[in-house]
């Protein structure tokens, strides 16, 4: 069997296009009267390096990967117990270690780890994904969904270890498209609405999520919550939408399955902003645009992220948007 094998995805440029962000009505803007502001965000190239895919027979101890909770006793539990347990054999196997990044959340899984994997089913039949022992089922689903065995496992494995460099931080945005666009899930192409809101039960919810889909309704959309539904119909509502409003979070990540030039209106609590979405729309070839809610009465958005440092205080918190401000987003996607 050849396991001297190697993939080399060439270096990409993404082209994020001039964009927009719209604010919940401030006296920030406007002392006298509260205002919308409107945030103009310059478009800008994101340079990814290229990423290396190589195959070489050898054990996960190699990777050194260490238990992510520092000072606790699992840690030191899990890594006595890699140390003193026998490998599992799997010498004529392609293994792949996912177990350097968290499985409980669909955007690390799609965007930190399923590229790689998919670019090295080009080069090998089939692959096995190590994730931890109790990991959880969302992740084994979602592995399996793509076509990959599962082993779930705290101790190490030898066999043909599939290696890729690079794998955290949106790092393969670049090979969206190609890497995502050669994939075919026979399941994955069920009728679903082309206008889709996002929405989110408990952490990070939208106050007046009502009168949020009360306006969305004018304009044809369907709101669904991705905690009710099965991964595979997450994907296909994600693969087939033309036009999305969502809460930022793990479930825009699905969009690396969209090949429509989706349209974004991404919403945020005001202490919790970030460029991810934005960045992955643009490498799916979307328009992205972005809507922020009220700053909360009893908390020092200022204070927590600039003077502590503490960035992602308000990262779960609930937020209420205006309606205006997302009808402003919309107009400015062009969505009628």
């Amino acid at each position: 069997m050849n396991i001297d094998l190697k993939k080399t995805l060439s270096s990409k440029t993404i082209d994020v296009p001039p964009s927009m962000r719209f604010t919940y009505p401030t006296r920030l803007a406007n002392a006298g009267t509260a205002s919308i502001m409107q945030i103009y965000m310059p478009g800008h190239k994101v340079n990814k390096p290229e990423l290396k895919i190589s195959i070489r027979p050898d054990s996960t101890q190699s990777l050194e990967i260490k238990p992510k909770k520092k000072y606790h006793p699992k840690r030191l539990y899990k890594i006595l117990y890699k140390k003193i347990t026998p490998l599992i054999q799997m010498e004529d196997e392609y293994i792949f270690d996912a177990r350097y990044d968290v499985d409980g959340n669909m955007a690390h899984i799609l965007t930190n780890v399923v590229p790689a994997l998919l670019a090295a089913k080009e080069i090998v039949p089939q692959i096995t994904v190590i994730l931890r022992s109790k990991a959880c089922s969302m992740a084994i689903n979602a592995y399996k969904l793509l076509g990959f065995d599962v082993l779930c496992t705290d101790r190490d494995v030898q066999g043909n270890l599939i290696l890729a460099t690079c794998p955290k931080g949106n790092m393969y945005a670049g090979w969206y498209s190609c890497i995502f666009g050669k994939l075919t899930l026979e399941s994955i192409n069920k009728p679903t609405p082309e206008r889709v809101f996002l929405s989110r039960k408990g952490s990070r919810s939208i106050i007046n999520e009502h009168e949020v889909e009360g306006l969305l309704k004018e304009y044809g959309f369907e709101k669904v919550y991705y905690e009710d539904l099965p991964i595979i119909e997450q994907w296909s509502i994600a693969k087939n939408a033309t036009v999305v409003v969502g809460i930022h979070g793990a479930a825009l990540a699905s969009l690396v399955f969209n090949r429509n030039s989706v349209k974004l209106v991404e919403l945020f609590h005001p202490g919790y902003v970030t460029g991810k979405y934005r960045l992955t729309t643009s490498a799916i070839g979307g328009k992205w645009c972005g809507v922020t809610g009220q700053i909360p009465e009893k908390e020092n958005i200022v204070r927590e992220l600039d003077y502590k440092q503490n960035f992602r205080r308000l990262a779960l918190s609930p937020t209420r948007i205006d309606i205006n401000s997302l009808r402003m987003a919309l107009e400015y996607l062009k969505v009628e």
